[in-house]
């Protein structure tokens, strides 16, 4: 009985230290989100660079991916981004802002900054010319960026989504300056070569 009893003591010690080692690293882990960080322009720039072309990607094929045999009323939810658990995770990890956006945005859009209108007004110039888009980064005030990303024609996008001609839609993900420097590993980018 005592035998058993303290078996017993034993595998209740060890599952509270696993518990007490798990806890502990996530603790470690935020606590290295609030470590001062030294880093460039240059490395906030790449950074950024970084992950809204990662996103936008990952966004642009999640996107293609619930189009295909879509009803029309997901494909509303889908245009107005409503029920996408890839957004909505991306939105929870890095505290940002994913929009679609596409022609009729640059006079009904009341939202949109500044300089994400006027992105979006050069986007749609290129898209009438039929120029080539790229990806794009504006810094808005201190703290805040938006990358824009053009959505390829053939995905069928700004035809579904938008009622206009041009069939162009970008993708505008506002990235806050704190959460891109929390992502930023230092020693990553200096073995890179990026200061």
């Amino acid at each position: 009985m005592k035998k058993n009893l303290s078996v017993l003591l034993i595998l209740l010690n060890i599952s509270c230290t696993f518990e007490r080692l798990e806890n502990t690293s996530q603790i470690v882990d935020q606590m290295d989100d609030y470590k001062v960080k030294r880093v460039s322009a240059t490395q906030i720039a790449y950074q950024v660079e970084e992950m809204g072309a990662e996103i936008s990607k990952a966004l642009t094929a999640d996107f293609a991916i619930q189009m295909k045999n879509v009803n029309s009323a997901r494909g509303e939810e889908l245009c107005k981004l409503k029920n996408m658990e890839l957004i909505d995770s991306l939105s929870e990890r890095y505290d940002l802002k994913v929009r679609l956006l596409g022609q009729p945005d640059i006079a009904s859009n009341k939202q949109l900054y500044v300089k994400e209108k006027e992105v979006l007004e050069a986007y749609a110039d290129n898209a009438s010319k039929n120029l080539e888009m790229s990806d794009n980064i504006q810094k808005i005030g201190d703290s805040l960026f938006v990358y824009t990303s053009p959505i390829p024609y053939k995905n069928g996008v700004g035809k579904l989504c938008f009622a206009d001609d041009s069939g162009f839609a970008i993708w505008s993900i506002i990235l806050k300056k704190s959460e891109v420097i929390k992502s930023i590993n230092v020693k990553a980018l200096r073995k890179k070569n990026i200061k």
